[in-house]
């Protein structure tokens, strides 16, 4: 009996390892509870919502995947309160992913979506800071976090078959930084941290939320990195995850655009 893991469960099973080593790295019980909060919580979540909604058929490595995303790029915190962040946004996430769609399809990434979320409902509640999405995981202990990505980029990018939309981001995120007067050693630093990799090829290029089609994988990838670095240059909060969201919508609104009649 052989074993071929389809697209999907091939990035589980990387952010499975990666998010291993991120743990190994910076292994503490806060960092427990914070993986707790979000994959544990995100499959408490996928077994309520698959039991009590049966027509809702979903693949639980999406699943694990959005936990894990929430568990690599949320801060984990000192105290229990903390505790907040992580379960707000797993919540919304699960939910997002369960019940948010149009024609049948996702419209946003539900761990970027649901992020922002939580930063617009916990502004409202007195006492509370906005959640702090520090990346930490994703691009953890340098050149270890870089390695694994390579690898990703080498053994899981090519099945989804979304290499236009990834080079298109990040020619146009490059050229960005340059325009911003960033200048060539701040691009060398970006282009040598995992971060922006993990962002490109696991995020953006999500096969449910990312066109296929050639010429728009390209309008798509643009899409993103311009908006991103217009929103740093306002100096807007959470530009990467306003950057995604905005391109899954482009993606949309390009998907559904009306076909002229010939």
């Amino acid at each position: 009996m052989t074993f071929k893991f389809d697209p999907i469960q091939r990035c589980a099973a990387f952010l499975i390892l990666f998010s291993a080593f991120a743990f190994g790295f910076n292994a503490s019980s806060q960092l427990t509870l914070h993986l707790t909060a979000t994959l544990g919580f995100s499959l408490v979540l996928f077994a309520l919502y698959s039991t009590f909604f049966p027509s809702k058929h979903k693949n639980v490595w999406d699943t694990v995947i959005t936990g894990l995303i929430l568990f690599l790029i949320l801060h984990y915190g000192s105290t229990w309160a903390d505790l907040v962040f992580p379960l707000t946004a797993t919540f919304l996430a699960i939910t997002i992913k369960f019940f948010v769609e149009y024609k049948g399809s996702p419209v946003v990434n539900p761990a970027a979506a649901a992020l922002l979320l939580s930063a617009l409902i916990l502004a409202f509640i007195p006492g509370l800071e906005h959640p702090f999405v520090s990346w930490w995981g994703a691009s953890f202990h340098g050149v270890y976090s870089l390695v694994l990505i390579g690898l990703w980029v080498v053994i899981g990018v090519p099945s989804w078959h979304r290499w236009t939309a990834v080079l298109s981001f990040l020619v146009v995120y490059a050229l960005g930084l340059l325009i911003r007067g960033q200048g060539l050693e701040s691009v060398q630093f970006v282009f040598t941290d995992s971060m922006l990799y993990f962002y490109a090829t696991i995020m953006l290029m999500e096969p449910k939320t990312s066109p296929f089609r050639t010429g728009h994988q390209v309008a798509y990838g643009t899409f993103a990195a311009a908006l991103t670095h217009l929103l740093m240059f306002f100096v807007a909060p959470y530009p990467e995850l306003f950057g995604l969201v905005g391109a899954n919508l482009f993606q949309t609104a390009l998907r559904n655009w009306p076909k002229k009649k010939v």
